[in-house]
């Protein structure tokens, strides 16, 4: 991963830690911010990939909690954002 001095820009290096976490990291946390990227990498291949994680994350969370809401709203705009012409949402 990345060292203290990293130059590179944030979107960088939040797309390195995000594709090098364990797919079984999940907690709403992670969906939140799978979602959020997804959203700041619209238009690059990662978006997809990304918003599918969120989604398969998700799945497998039980929700209930604020932390569920929130999550949940940032993974609903996600798929709202990224929505093709025909509202189809990028597969992943």
């Amino acid at each position: 991963m990345f060292g203290r001095k990293d130059q590179r820009p944030a979107i960088e290096r939040a797309l390195e830690a995000a594709l090098d976490f364990a797919p079984s990291a999940g907690a709403w946390p992670a969906v939140e911010a799978l979602s959020m990227l997804a959203i700041e990498c619209a238009g690059r291949p990662e978006s997809a990939q990304l918003l599918q994680r969120a989604r398969s994350l998700a799945a497998g969370l039980a929700s209930g909690s604020w932390e569920s809401i929130g999550a949940l709203a940032w993974l609903a705009r996600a798929e709202r954002e990224l929505a093709g012409p025909a509202g189809e949402v990028p597969a992943g």
